[in-house]
């Protein structure tokens, strides 16, 4: 009676552990800069609907609303620059996620840079905000968008 080979050789399963370890080395590296970019494109979509959002809040009070209403609050269009800010701030902190680290806001009022995946927002005065992003880089370290000075919003 005939010996049947049944499974496979040593050198076979080396073979098969070196591709996969090809691979993994290969792929999670590409697969965390991939993660990466990704948190830097969100936060700087957050940083642009921010922006975006204050300039049109502020253009409604500008065209002769009294009060605008954020989530189920009203808020005075003759409020200060930054009673606004902090308006703005609750208002982002809860639609809003931090794409680097969920249990960090996305939004802070002050006029020092942001942490990562943060957006600071600050009034100078009554009728101007400025708004400027730490996004990040794919190493995790600190970049701020835009890249020089700060997005201006003046409510007319």
């Amino acid at each position: 009676m005939p010996l049947v080979k049944k499974g496979f050789t040593l050198i076979e399963l080396l073979i098969v552990v070196a591709i996969i370890g090809i691979l993994a080395g290969v792929g999670i590296p590409m697969y965390n800069g991939y993660i990466a970019s990704a948190k830097v494109e969100a936060t700087k979509k957050n940083h642009s609907n921010i922006v975006r959002f204050v300039a049109a809040t502020m253009t409604q009070c500008s065209t002769g609303a009294s009060t605008i209403r954020l989530q189920e609050f009203d808020r005075k269009c003759s409020d200060t620059g930054t009673k606004w800010a902090w308006h703005f701030m609750q208002y982002f902190g809860t639609i809003q996620r931090n794409p680097w680290d969920k249990n960090r806001s996305n939004i802070v009022v002050r006029s020092a840079p942001a942490g990562l995946g943060q957006t600071s927002i600050y009034a100078v005065h009554n009728g101007l905000f400025r708004i400027k992003s730490n996004i990040g880089t794919e190493t995790g370290s600190n970049e701020y968008f835009p890249k020089s000075g700060w997005d201006e919003v003046t409510r007319e």
